[in-house]
């Protein structure tokens, strides 16, 4: 497994490279992690501009919760949608909470990285990485929801001795891979509404999994009560 320190204007990031699952418990040693806190694994992608005031709230209010209480937060690490929004959050906020990147590395590049922004052999085009991020897992994929195992994964092994939760902003078919995923962890999952797509769909759905609680994304107050007690229940 190799490890890589990727340099963005005014910083580096360090990367790891696993080539299999089991490698990960590894790979976040090797990031120097802390695999005992509170995670939050947020999910969803394109922000919508209809959506875009009340998405960006929302994101603000996760990432509050997140500095506030010391977790790591894990989403798809690329400049794009809901990825790069906290990773601009981080930034304008001066915040300092883990922000870990996992995404396939045949999808993705960096500065100095392959292919630049070309489109690759197979007509899919190389999305960059987030520089916002505090650390970054590149697996094998050659397309986007090929990481989610390995999100689920990452949250189980980072959180051992706490809880984790995962929230979707909007979504797609990728998302509803990472909820059915977190579903069979027995990891709750928080559907913000109001923001498109997925978490909208869910929360018209009268008969939804006990796990999935839906809150309106307009509501920073709720966000804040649903998010603390599903990182603190049974600790």
């Amino acid at each position: 497994m190799r490890t890589q320190k990727i340099s963005f204007p005014g910083q580096q990031i360090l990367c790891v490279f696993p080539e299999k699952q089991s490698d990960l418990a590894q790979a976040i040693f090797e990031l120097h992690l802390n695999a005992s806190s509170p995670v939050i694994v947020l999910i969803g992608g394109e922000i919508d501009k209809r959506q875009a005031d009340v998405t960006q709230r929302a994101i603000q209010t996760v990432s509050k919760v997140a500095e506030d209480i010391n977790a790591v937060v894990i989403c798809g690490g690329t400049d794009m949608g809901v990825m790069s929004e906290i990773g601009q959050m981080r930034l304008q906020n001066h915040y300092k909470f883990p922000l870990v990147g996992i995404a396939p590395e045949d999808l993705v590049t960096w500065p100095g990285g392959p292919f630049g922004k070309k489109f690759l052999w197979w007509g899919r085009k190389r999305w960059p990485l987030m520089p916002h991020y505090s650390h970054f897992i590149l697996v094998p994929g050659s397309q986007f929801g090929d990481e989610s195992p390995w999100i689920v994964d990452a949250a189980s092994i980072l959180s051992k001795g706490h809880q984790s939760v995962t929230v979707l902003i909007n979504g797609g078919e990728v998302s509803r891979k990472d909820i059915q995923l977190s579903l069979e962890r027995s990891r709750p999952v928080i559907a913000l509404s109001r923001t498109g797509r997925l978490a909208d769909e869910l929360s018209r759905q009268p008969n939804r999994h006990k796990l999935i609680t839906v809150v309106p994304a307009n509501s920073a107050q709720r966000i804040v009560e649903v998010v603390h007690e599903a990182l603190t229940v049974n600790e």
